[in-house]
């Protein structure tokens, strides 16, 4: 597993092994991995498939924005959670994850017959073929479209966990914890402003923290080190306050913002029992500034 990592990182505890299934397999990661990177440390590359030709698709990114790693998270009725991005879920004990939109299984998918016959089934066909004759609709063709339709499964039971929300005011919040970011709520709170610094990580720093060559500096020393400096730095600052595991939902008139936090996701199973699943931040700000968290 090990062989297959790029670089060791500090923000990944290869002394503490996670044992995690998916698609019916068990794996080893470490803890601090996103299920997308244990899975490319094991050499599992083929995560999913498209939506419409059933085509292979793998990995593409490392975050919110991966468009062909998303993944159906445990199997019971009460529990399952569909359309999971494994870019964005930290593993944990317990975890069994499973790829969707493929039968009966990832690598010998039978809907890859669509791709075979693409060529009679471009984008927009639908609207001419399902249109006669008019008797086929409620019995032939409208099953057939909810069949093939969507990715995961929704759960049939009610959701177990639980939820809380908070509304919270501040002068100045700054979205993303890339190095503008930090910058800027610290320059904010430095000039006695109330600020609220998110990032949806587990950590701050943007594309920093994956900068291990020594040719990235930063005020003449090495990013890795300027960070960490940073970070001791702004988290002493009385009124700053940073969330991370932190996404912003909406932005409303008058900086008015919904921000989920993830409090238990990443605790084994056992952990989260009897825990507060996610808290829902209600943010009002006096001003909003959304930074590159890629800086």
């Amino acid at each position: 597993m090990s062989d297959l990592r790029v670089h060791k990182t500090k923000y990944i505890n290869e002394t503490k092994r996670v044992s995690f299934k998916y698609d019916g397999k068990n794996y080893f990661g470490y803890e601090g991995d996103t299920l997308a990177s244990a899975l490319l440390a094991n050499g599992v590359h083929l995560i999913g498939r498209s939506f419409k030709y059933h085509r292979p698709r793998g990995i593409m990114s490392c975050g919110s924005e991966e468009p062909n790693a998303i993944c159906q998270i445990g199997d019971k009725k009460d529990l399952t959670e569909p359309n999971v991005r494994a870019t964005e879920l930290e593993i944990y004990e317990g975890l069994e994850a499973f790829s969707q939109n493929c039968w009966p299984n990832v690598k010998f998918d039978i809907g890859g017959i669509n791709n075979l016959i693409s060529p009679l089934i471009p984008a927009g066909f639908y609207y001419k073929t399902f249109m006669w004759p008019k008797s086929f609709w409620k019995k032939v063709y409208e099953p057939l479209i909810r069949m093939s339709a969507g990715l995961g499964k929704s759960p049939t039971e009610p959701d177990p966990d639980m939820y809380d929300h908070k509304y919270v005011h501040y002068d100045v919040l700054v979205i993303g914890g890339g190095l503008s970011g930090i910058i800027s709520a610290k320059i904010a709170a430095k000039s006695n402003l109330k600020t609220l610094l998110v990032d949806d990580k587990k950590t701050i720093g943007g594309s920093t923290i994956y900068q291990s060559n020594d040719s990235f500096k930063i005020d003449d020393q090495h990013s890795s080190k300027w960070l960490e400096k940073e970070i001791n730095e702004i988290s002493k600052i009385d009124n700053l306050t940073v969330k991370t595991r932190t996404s912003i939902a909406a932005y409303h008139r008058y900086n008015y913002l919904l921000a989920r936090e993830n409090l238990t996701d990443h605790l084994s199973i056992k952990d989260k029992k009897d825990k507060i699943r996610q808290r829902l931040w209600k943010i009002r700000a006096k001003k909003s500034n959304r930074s590159d968290r890629r800086n």
